[in-house]
C-alpha cells in the first residue's frame, strides 16, 4: 500500500507568489545535476536560487486563484522523495492527480508543515518556468536511447515482431506486435518473458505506474496486438538475447519460444 500524505497548500502558495513576484531572474541560470538530485531534493535550502530540471508523480493538487501548487513525488515507485510545485494556472492547465509532469524550474527553498497523521513533510519548493504533463513513457520515463530493431521470426502461422528497444529511466521497453495467421488461437506469454545479457537472466516486470501492462496474452486467427515488455537493469551498449514463450490451440503443434539476438 502506496503512502498518501497531503500538505494544506492554499495559503502558503499566496505567501510565496508575494514573495517570489518581487525576486529578479539572475542573469544565468544554473542547473542542479542529475547527480545533485537526491542531495537538493533533501536539503533544498542549500540549492536556492540553483534551476531544476525534473520529474514525478503529482499527488495533490491545490488552486488559489491564478495559481496553482502541487505535490509531487519524485521516487514514484515507492512514493517518496516528495517536492513542491507551483505555476501558474495556464500552465497547469492540464494537471491532474495522478497526472506526471516534468518541471523546468527554480528551487526557491524548503517548506515544512505537518500530513494528515501529524508528522513532519519537508519538501523542496520549485517556481516552475516550464511545465510538461503527460504519460509515464513519454514524461517520467522519457526513452534515452531508441534502438529500432524490426525483426520478425514466424512459425506456424504466428509471427512476434520486436519493433524497436527504448532505454529509459530505470527500464528497458520491448515493443512487440504479433500476428496469428494460423487458423487456431494462440498465446504469448509476455508474462513470462526473459532477456539474457552479459550470462545474466532478467525477468519481464510489469509497469502499473505506466498505466500498461503491455501483456499480450491470447490472440485469436486473423488478429494482431501489441504489447510492451519492461526489464530493469539492461544495457544499452550491450547485445541482449530476449525469448519469448507460446502455446497454440492446435494441440497437433508445439511451439517453441521465440528467440532475438540483438546486437
Amino acid at each position: 500500500m502506496k503512502k498518501h500524505v497531503a500538505i494544506i497548500l492554499a495559503l502558503f502558495t499566496a505567501v510565496f507568489f508575494l514573495v517570489g513576484c518581487g525576486s529578479s531572474e539572475p542573469a544565468e541560470k544554473v542547473y542542479v545535476e542529475d547527480s545533485e538530485i537526491d542531495a537538493a531534493l533533501s536539503d533544498g535550502d542549500s540549492y536556492k536560487g540553483k534551476y531544476i530540471n525534473i520529474a514525478g508523480k503529482v499527488f495533490s493538487v491545490e488552486k488559489d486563484g491564478d495559481t496553482v501548487g502541487m505535490q509531487v513525488w519524485y521516487d514514484v515507485e515507492n512514493s517518496e522523495q516528495q517536492f513542491i510545485v507551483y505555476a501558474d494556472k495556464e500552465m497547469a492547465s492540464g494537471v491532474k492527480e495522478d497526472s506526471f509532469v516534468r518541471v523546468d524550474g527554480q528551487i526557491t527553498g524548503t517548506f515544512t508543515g505537518e500530513n494528515y497523521f501529524g508528522g513532519e513533510i519537508t519538501a523542496i519548493t520549485i517556481q516552475a518556468d516550464s511545465l510538461e504533463v503527460g504519460g509515464y513513457d513519454d514524461i517520467y520515463a522519457k526513452a534515452e536511447n531508441t534502438k529500432e530493431v524490426g525483426e520478425t521470426k514466424e512459425q506456424h502461422g504466428v509471427s512476434v515482431t520486436i519493433d524497436r528497444i527504448e532505454y529509459a529511466r530505470d527500464e528497458a521497453r520491448v515493443y512487440l506486435t504479433v500476428k496469428n495467421e494460423s487458423g487456431y488461437q494462440a498465446s504469448i506469454y509476455t508474462y513470462d518473458a526473459k532477456a539474457i545479457q552479459d550470462g545474466k537472466q532478467f525477468e519481464h516486470e510489469d509497469n502499473y505506474e505506466a498505466g500498461y501492462d503491455g501483456d499480450i496474452g491470447d490472440i485469436v486467427d486473423g488478429a494482431s496486438k501489441e504489447g510492451i515488455l519492461r526489464f530493469k537493469g539492461l544495457d544499452p551498449e550491450k547485445p541482449v538475447k530476449i525469448q519469448i514463450g507460446a502455446y497454440s490451440d492446435n494441440f497437433d503443434i508445439e511451439m517453441e519460444d521465440y528467440v532475438f539476438e540483438i546486437k
